[in-house]
C-alpha cells in the first residue's frame, strides 16, 4: 500500500506550483482529479517543449492524475464539483485569489458539504495582506522576494535563478503543509484551509541576508559563486570550464593549500583563519587561481577528492544526465506519454525505503477520465450524457 492511497485530491490547479504540488502527492499514491475546463485546459498545455503538437511541460508535470474536463462556470459544473469535494480530502487551487469564491466554490462554501475538507490554496502574495490580490509568476516573485538582488555578481545586473524556484519550491512547500494537514485530520477528524504563498517561501530561504541585517545591521547583496561566511568557498575557472570546491569552516584548510600545491599558504598571516581569509578574499582568490588555470576538471576531481574537500566541476544539462551518480539514483526513467511519447520523466526525489514514490501513469489527456471519475462518484450513463450535452463537462 502507497503512504498516501485512499487520499482523493480535487484539482483545479494549472501552470506550474500547483500541478508540482499535486503530483508529488500522486506519486506517493493520493487519488488526484486534475479538473480542466473543456477547450481551454491548463495553461502550461501552450508551454514548449512540444512534440506532436503536445507540451512536454505539461506532460512533466500532471503524471499520476486523472483528467476530467468539466466547466465550474455553469450551475451544473459547479454542482459536479461539490458533491466530488463532498467525498474528497483535500482541494488544491491557485487562481487569482477570490475566483473560487465568486465561483460558489470557495472555502466557506465547500466547508458546507465538507466539514473536514483540506482546502488548500497556492496564490502569488497569499491570502492576505496588500497584494493579495495581484498575480504573479516566478520571475515576479524571484525579483520582489530579494532572491534575484543576491544571485549574480556584483558589478553586474540582479539575476534570475535558472530553474522556476517560486513556483516548484512553493508547490512542494504545500506538498508538505497538505501532508501535515492531514495527519491532523486523521487524528482529529478536521480539516483547515491552507494559505502558502510564493512570496512567503522565497522570502523564508533568504538565511544570510535577513540574518546579517536583524543581527549585524549590515545589508548584503550578491556575491557572485562565493559565500560572504566562508572562504574558500567559490567557483574557479580551470583549462576546461568551471570548478567548485570549498570548505565549511576552519577544518580542511592545511588539506586545501597542499592540494593547490601552495602549503605556505597555511600559515600565511592573511589567510590564517576562515574569518581573515574572507576579509582577503580579493587577494586569495587570484592567487589560487593561478592553480585552477593549470588543471583539467577531471584533474581537479582527483586532487581534491584525495584531500577529501568537497568538489565537483560545473557540470552541463548533457553531462547530468549522463552521470552515474544521476543513474544509481534512478533519477531519469523512461515513460510513455499519450501525447508526447516517450521521453525521460525526472523521478521523485525523495527515497523512502517502505513506501517509495512511483511514477505509475502518464499526465492525463484533456478530459480522459471524466466518464469514468463521474460514475465513481455516483453519477449514471443518462445523467453524463445530459452533462455533455449541457456543456458542463
Amino acid at each position: 500500500m502507497k503512504i498516501l492511497e485512499g487520499l482523493t485530491v480535487i484539482d483545479f490547479t494549472q501552470a506550474y506550483s500547483g500541478p508540482f504540488c499535486t503530483m508529488n502527492l500522486g506519486d506517493f499514491g493520493a487519488r488526484v482529479i486534475k479538473i480542466e475546463r473543456a477547450g481551454v485546459g491548463d495553461q502550461s498545455r501552450e508551454w514548449t517543449p512540444f512534440k506532436d503538437g503536445n507540451s512536454g511541460y505539461y506532460a512533466a508535470i500532471n503524471r499520476n492524475k486523472e483528467g476530467m474536463s468539466l466547466d465550474i462556470n455553469t450551475e451544473e459544473g459547479k454542482e459536479i464539483a461539490l458533491r466530488m469535494i463532498a467525498n474528497a480530502d483535500v482541494v488544491v487551487e491557485n487562481f487569482k485569489v477570490g475566483t473560487l469564491d465568486k465561483m460558489g466554490l470557495g472555502y466557506e462554501d465547500v466547508k458546507k458539504v465538507n466539514p473536514e475538507i483540506i482546502y488548500a490554496s497556492i496564490s502569488g502574495f497569499g491570502q492576505t495582506g496588500p497584494l493579495k490580490d495581484l498575480a504573479a509568476y516566478d520571475n515576479v516573485i524571484q525579483a520582489m522576494s530579494g532572491i534575484m538582488e543576491m544571485t549574480g555578481f556584483p558589478d553586474g545586473v540582479p539575476t534570475k535563478i535558472g530553474p522556476a524556484i517560486g513556483d516548484n519550491f512553493t508547490g512542494l512547500t504545500m506538498a508538505l503543509a497538505i501532508t501535515m494537514a492531514y495527519y491532523h485530520k486523521l487524528g482529529t477528524g478536521k480539516g483547515q484551509r491552507l494559505d502558502v504563498a510564493m512570496m512567503d517561501t522565497l522570502f523564508a530561504i533568504l538565511e544570510s541576508p535577513i540574518l546579517f541585517k536583524t543581527l549585524l545591521g549590515e545589508d548584503l547583496s550578491r556575491v557572485g559563486n562565493c559565500d560572504v561566511t566562508l572562504t574558500p568557498y567559490d567557483v574557479y575557472p580551470c583549462k576546461d570550464g568551471y570548478f567548485s570546491a570549498g570548505l565549511a569552516g576552519e577544518s580542511g584548510w592545511d588539506r586545501f593549500c597542499k592540494a593547490i600545491e601552495m602549503p605556505e599558504l597555511e600559515k600565511d598571516p592573511r589567510f590564517i583563519d576562515n574569518d581573515t581569509r574572507c576579509k582577503n578574499y580579493a587577494i586569495l582568490t587570484p592567487i589560487m587561481t593561478e592553480f585552477f588555470l593549470t588543471k583539467t576538471r577531471a584533474e581537479l576531481a582527483d586532487i581534491f577528492t584525495a584531500a577529501k574537500i568537497p568538489n565537483s566541476p560545473v557540470s552541463t544539462i548533457p553531462e547530468l544526465m549522463e552521470h552515474p551518480q544521476i543513474a544509481a539514483r534512478e533519477m531519469l526513467v523512461p515513460m510513455v506519454d499519450p501525447g508526447v511519447g516517450e521521453y525521460l520523466a525526472i523521478n521523485n526525489p525523495m527515497k523512502l525505503s517502505v513506501t517509495p514514490a512511483s511514477l505509475d501513469k502518464p499526465a492525463p489527456l484533456m478530459g480522459q477520465d471524466t466518464e469514468a471519475i463521474l460514475e465513481s462518484f455516483g453519477y449514471n450513463a443518462e445523467e453524463i450524457k445530459q452533462f455533455a450535452a449541457n456543456g458542463a463537462i
